[in-house]
């Protein structure tokens, strides 16, 4: 094998001349060839009892971390990708057997330190921590087999492995949580691994993401399993309340690396996404407990794995694991010990292990309330509006937080912020925040696996925090805006339209025909070329005091005028005959849907027809884009033929941040519930197009 193969070239050229025991660091993106790399040197280290130990080294490292590294561990030789670049100093590489991998012999460090770890090591781990330089984290491969072992038997229980999709890597793969129980554990339940590097996820750097290639990603490849953080997970939650469908080839999703929300848990499971929170850390070989189909209970992070002992002491959890870890310079124990996680929490009556914190992160207010900042921020992280928080207070009479905001969102925090502090009690309320840049690994404010460096951020943002406890003024309430409430009273609706057949087949990779498709552009032409006459309807019915909606809806027939031409355009593409189409009938479902449209507007409130903007636009966002990317796959379509989904993908997004802030203007109640009356209908309308799009394509075929 691959692993072989490399293994049997890495030994005479790394052992040559050595007597020493051997740090090896890897240093690429995710890929096949790192796990390769990966699992040669465990293969190494275990022919060699004691000589080899691999380094993973996280690609967001500082030049100054990764010098620590190399100095602490003596570090000659490094395993890294082709087009990878080391600030370590390389004297020089050789190309390995495996294609895109090569081996580099490093400078040794002046001021190196001799290696000390016990023989039975074969990997060191290298975690951030909250201060100070990282540390390492010697682990034994009895151990890392025992983790594997039990996250195996405990993933199995009431999943059946024969329907499991493949494990996609989203953490990187020098992080121990997704090392060994996204790929040691797939590979011990005989499923494959995707590994790919983080930009074709999505994922930029150490904390970017592009939820909208993630979604196209996780379309594309249709994973059975993926590994999240808190952040990942509610960037989930997030595409499902917005209506954008996720894989149905998805059957667990482990969540952990810090506190999650147990609302945000609970309001996953609602929307039918199967979340399985745990808990672990370096020093036990990461996992330590972990909820599964068969026992899972919402806001634990499950019972303890077979291979490990957990118990609380004065609200404090400790570990102990048969094989023990040490740090790297320090003697090994002499055998199993009690660890003092640092962390808080309690056992339920049934056994499930419940975290809420770090002890020494615990706040104290002035007025003698102890509050747990990651309950807090855990809670925070539900808010649409916020990307990363850090909640402050010790020592001071009420709470606050430093709040990274998503893009184009920060005006929605005041109202959001409202509702969280409705469900929180008040000496856990936010009363004051203030806008920072955002926290990365790189400047130091996050750790390697995504938790906030407080001291660092502290003082980074000391000025802030002054100015916020300077002030008397506590945080504003504000009700829930229009818009947000058509988002909300919609929901139904719109699942009922993304539930529609040929859409699932569609965005799972399923069977979809090049019939399926031109009928869709058929139907889309049949009343996308009603939309600028709708438009000019519903402005010439407007009262003059609702002057600002008539030029809004002037703006857009502006923008939409002719885009029924696109459609015929794509349907010439896919080598259909486009004058035919422009003569024909539409289906019944879709002049039902045009016809409810001019009846509302000429015999209702005319504003009902943003309710079919909202409607219309909103899963062109949701689901153009991915969707002309899967069809094209499939259909081996050229480019020309997608030019109304991809246009209306992009153009619609700012259609929608207009519109937005548009329906936000609306006051009146009677326009108001107007508008949510016709979204509501028109979901299930524009639904029905699809059903009925479906239904006549399996009737072709039948006949």
């Amino acid at each position: 094998t691959a692993v072989t193969v490399l293994a049997d070239w890495l030994l005479p050229r790394v052992l040559d001349g050595e007597s020493a025991a051997l740090a090896i660091g890897l240093w690429a993106e995710n890929s096949p060839e790192w796990i390769i790399a990966d699992l040669a040197l465990w293969h190494c280290s275990e022919r060699h009892r004691g000589s080899i130990a691999a380094v993973p080294l996280p690609g967001f490292f500082s030049a100054g971390q990764l010098a620590h590294v190399q100095r602490s561990t003596a570090m000659r030789w490094l395993l890294l990708a082709e087009d990878c670049d080391s600030s370590l100093p390389v004297v020089a590489s050789w190309a390995t057997p495996i294609a895109g991998l090569r081996l580099a012999r490093l400078a040794d460090p002046t001021d190196a330190v001799a290696p000390s770890w016990a023989a039975d090591t074969v990997k060191i781990s290298f975690t951030s921590g909250t201060s100070g330089q990282p540390k390492g984290v010697c682990l034994p491969a009895a151990l890392l087999d025992e983790v594997i072992g039990a996250l195996a038997r405990r993933i199995q229980s009431g999943l059946s492995l024969q329907t499991l999709a493949p494990h996609l890597n989203l953490l990187p793969l020098s992080t121990l949580l997704e090392n060994l129980a996204g790929v040691g554990v797939p590979l011990l339940l005989g499923r494959p691994v995707i590994a790919l590097p983080g930009a074709a996820l999505g994922l930029q750097g150490s904390s970017g993401l592009d939820p909208a290639q993630l979604l196209q990603a996780l379309h594309q490849h249709q994973p059975g399993s993926l590994i999240l953080l808190p952040q990942l997970l509610q960037v989930l939650v997030q595409m499902r309340l917005q209506g954008l469908p996720l894989p149905e080839s998805l059957r667990f999703l482990a969540v952990g690396g810090g506190v999650t929300s147990a609302q945000l848990l609970a309001q996953a499971e609602k929307l039918g996404l199967p979340v399985y929170q745990g808990y672990g850390l370096s020093e036990c070989a990461s996992v330590v407990s972990l909820n599964a189909p068969a026992a899972n209970r919402c806001g634990s992070v499950g019972q303890p794995l077979d291979h490990v002992q957990v118990r609380v002491v004065d609200g404090r959890i400790e570990v102990r694991t048969a094989v023990p870890t040490h740090y790297l310079g320090d003697a090994p124990g002499a055998g199993p010990q009690w660890l003092d996680t640092g962390d808080l929490g309690e056992f339920d009556a049934a056994g499930f292990l419940h975290v809420s914190g770090r002890a020494k992160h615990l706040l104290i207010s002035s007025f003698g309330r102890n509050i747990a900042p990651e309950w807090v921020e855990s809670e925070l992280a539900l808010c649409p509006a916020v990307a990363q928080a850090i909640v402050i207070g010790d020592a001071r009479p009420w709470c606050a937080a430093l709040i990274v905001p998503r893009p184009g969102q920060a005006e929605a925090l005041p109202a959001q912020l409202a509702e969280l502090n409705a469900r929180l009690p008040d000496y856990a309320r936010i009363q004051q925040f203030r806008l920072v840049r955002p926290f990365s690994p790189a400047d130091g404010t996050l750790t390697d696996n995504g938790r906030l460096r407080r001291d660092v951020i502290a003082a980074r943002e000391a000025a802030q925090i002054n100015d916020i406890y300077a002030s008397t003024t506590h945080a504003q309430e504000a009700p829930m805006s229009f818009f947000q409430r058509l988002q909300a009273e919609t929901a139904r609706e719109r699942d009922y339209l993304l539930a529609s057949p040929l859409i699932r087949r569609c965005l799972d990779g399923d069977s979809f025909t090049l019939e399926e498709y031109i009928a869709f552009l058929s139907q889309a032409y049949h009343h996308v070329r009603h939309t600028v006459p709708l438009l000019m309807a519903a402005g010439s019915r407007l009262p003059p005091e609702q002057e600002r909606y008539r030029e809004a809806i002037a703006e857009y027939i502006e923008e939409e005028i002719g885009h029924q031409e696109w459609i015929l355009n794509d349907i010439r593409a896919c080598g259909a005959d486009a004058e035919q189409v422009r003569h024909s009938q539409p289906a019944f479902a879709t002049e039902l849907m045009v016809s409810y449209a001019y009846d509302g507007i000429s015999r209702g409130n005319p504003m009902c027809f943003f309710g079919m903007v909202f409607v219309l636009e909103g899963t062109s966002i949701n689901l153009a884009t991915a969707a002309a990317q899967i069809i094209q796959q499939r259909l081996g379509l050229p480019d020309r033929a997608f030019s109304y989904l991809r246009s209306h993908g992009s153009l619609d997004i700012k259609h929608m941040q207009f519109f937005e802030k548009l329906m936000d203007s609306v006051q009146s109640a009677d326009d108001q519930a107007a508008i949510i009356h016709a979204a509501r209908r028109f979901y299930v309308l524009y639904a029905n197009i699809f059903r009925d799009i479906g239904v006549s394509a399996r009737l072709q075929e039948a006949a």
